[in-house]
């Protein structure tokens, strides 16, 4: 406590502490998802996507990591299944920690992979350095390859639609498929609003002279992890944050008092990142999709 209150009083610290604070404030989301990142300690498999359940109403409380991995691989087999050119080159576009990419690969797929992250790029060469890895985003990608498949893997979300169908014009091959899994908006009404108006994106496909050869609505078959991770924070996340909330009362009482604006601004923050994971939010607000979709004649 003494040594907290030297670097309180202390200007050389204060400075310090503002240049650490305005470095960190200003770190660009692409180029460091801590959201992805959290989420990468959690999964070992390398996957960051919701999965797909085959049973829609498994009681979340009977959940494990195993079967969130499980659901991860059906939901990498979903993919795999659209990819008819198993020998041209693929594009694994927003590839995060390199799972999906590895697994296309050791199944004899000429992978390039694509990151703008740069946790993501650093961990993908040190783990799967036969991959080759583009750190940059789609939009400033550029190559004299086509590709036979481009993947867009819950990553359309992040890129404007006109700039992605453009980019996608550009790389993808005669006769070649782009495979988009993501979630849609289904209306403008929800609190969280990452992704793309669905009625967008299939107006885009239709402007841009595209058109869909397939497509599965997977909605209900990722809920089984909404409701898993809404779950878990309530069994275990809300009940420690309750607890080193009263610890900190009880124990160091002036530093609560001097953080409470700072922890109710917190605790707000994270309940509209909760509510994106509220499983009737999101049924009735968004669309969770996977398309195939082929350039016209």
């Amino acid at each position: 406590m003494k040594s907290l209150i030297k670097k309180i009083i202390n200007p050389l610290e204060l400075i310090r502490a503002y240049q650490f604070h305005k470095n960190e404030s200003n770190h660009i989301k692409a180029s460091k998802d801590l959201e992805l990142m959290l989420y990468s300690k959690i999964i070992t498999n390398d996957m960051l996507h919701y999965g797909y359940f085959e049973d829609v109403d498994v009681d979340p409380e009977t959940i494990s990591i195993k079967d969130l991995e499980n659901a991860q691989m059906k939901y990498v087999e979903l993919i795999v299944e659209q990819i008819l050119d198993k020998k041209n080159n693929v594009l694994d576009v927003g590839c995060g920690m390199g799972g999906l990419s590895k697994i296309l690969f050791d199944r004899g797929m000429k992978v390039h992979s694509l990151t703008p992250d740069d946790n993501q790029k650093k961990y993908i060469e040190k783990h799967y350095p036969e991959l080759m890895v583009h750190h940059m985003k789609f939009e400033d990608f550029s190559t004299d390859k086509q590709f036979a498949t481009i993947i867009n893997s819950e990553s359309l979300q992040y890129i404007d639609l006109d700039t992605a169908f453009k980019c996608a014009s550009k790389l993808l091959s005669n006769n070649g498929k782009w495979i988009i899994t993501d979630y849609f908006r289904i209306n403008n009404n929800g609190i969280n609003k990452s992704g793309h108006m669905h009625h967008d994106f299939l107006n885009s496909v239709k402007k841009n002279g595209w058109k869909i050869t397939y497509e599965n609505d997977m909605t209900l078959n990722s809920l089984p992890t909404l409701k898993y991770a809404i779950t878990f924070i309530n069994r275990f996340i809300k009940p420690l944050a309750f607890f080193g909330n009263e610890k900190l009362k009880h124990k160091q009482g002036w530093l609560f008092y001097l953080t409470n604006e700072l922890r109710n601004n917190m605790s707000k923050k994270f309940e509209k990142e909760l509510a994106a994971l509220d499983p009737e939010k999101f049924i009735k607000e968004k669309k969770y999709m996977l398309y195939v979709i082929e350039k016209k004649g």
